[in-house]
């Protein structure tokens, strides 16, 4: 294994603080799990702090930004996750693609547990369709980015199946390492992957945490058992996962499903990377490689 994946990979493993909780230790892993890993996009970004209700936001605005927005949910099994821990994967897609990112500082189970963050995530998508870092004025172009659990509440908001009576629908949907349904799910890949953020037998005690008592077949839950009507629906939408990841199985069968029922849906898998390398800026090569292949994305 290449040294720098090597680096990566051991950080991953890290232990938890001894007598930590898991959800104490699941945020402390979430905030730190970047290795502190900026590129670009941080320094040339303006960060512009907004409230949407009682949720605190902020905007990334790239120097020249263009007339299109982009919406970020952050990740963290729906636990974790946090306006600073993501803001310099959102400030790099941000930079790349040339349009501004309202990232969302959705509400966080166990305290506050399904639909509240679906709801909040809803509503930045709505708040930035209608407001730039500006002020009021409706967005031209639109765009839902998310990963992991963020990735999760994506799919959901994208498939219309958010508790809002209105949300706009994006232009361009993109997902990284999706947390597609609350329990594993096999998809024609060989082996158990060996991924050290998403374990397969941690994943029953993160769906009890977001959704306690909730039916796991829900669709809002588990997006990929949305049904066949509101999937043919779904936007223009690129998935990057890892092929050696937990959540691997979830993309492959998303995509499948879609592809089937002709929705406009590309798959991008890459080898040997552990779940959301994309936070790994200037670390990793595939980290810049796939925010550069989201920008593209976004902007066409």
């Amino acid at each position: 294994m290449r040294s720098d994946l090597a680096e990566v990979f051991a950080h991953l493993r890290r232990e938890p603080e001894e007598g930590a909780d898991p959800v104490s230790a699941m945020r402390a892993m979430v905030e730190g799990y970047g290795m502190g890993c900026i590129g670009a996009g941080l320094a040339a970004c303006r960060v512009m702090p907004v409230q949407i209700g009682a949720m605190a936001a902020e905007w990334l605005v790239p120097p020249a930004a263009g007339d299109g927005r982009i919406v970020y949910l952050h990740g963290g099994g729906w636990v974790a996750g946090s306006l600073a821990s993501h803001r310099a994967i959102a400030a790099e897609l941000a930079l790349l693609a040339g349009q501004a990112v309202l990232v969302a500082g959705y509400r966080l189970a166990p305290e506050h547990p399904f639909p509240a963050g679906l709801g909040d995530a809803a509503a930045a998508l709505a708040h930035a369709a209608a407001n730039g870092p500006d002020g009021p004025g409706q967005a031209t172009r639109l765009a839902l980015v998310g990963d992991s659990a963020g990735g999760n509440l994506a799919a959901v908001v994208a498939l219309g199946l958010a508790p809002l009576a209105v949300v706009p629908r994006p232009d361009r949907v993109v997902l990284m390492s999706p947390f597609l349904a609350i329990t594993p799910v096999a998809g024609g890949f060989a082996g158990e992957p060996d991924d050290p953020a998403v374990a397969s037998d941690a994943m029953g005690l993160v769906a009890e945490l977001y959704a306690p008592g909730c039916d796991p077949g829900d669709p809002a839950i588990s997006p990929l058992l949305a049904p066949d009507a509101l999937l043919a629906q779904l936007p223009p939408t690129l998935i990057q996962a890892s092929a050696t990841e937990t959540l691997r199985g979830q993309a492959l069968v998303f995509a499948q499903r879609a592809w089937a029922l002709g929705a406009p849906l590309r798959l991008s898998l890459w080898p040997d990377l552990p779940h959301v390398w994309q936070a790994f800026i200037g670390k990793l090569p595939e980290a810049d490689a796939a925010l550069a292949e989201a920008a593209v994305f976004l902007r066409t």
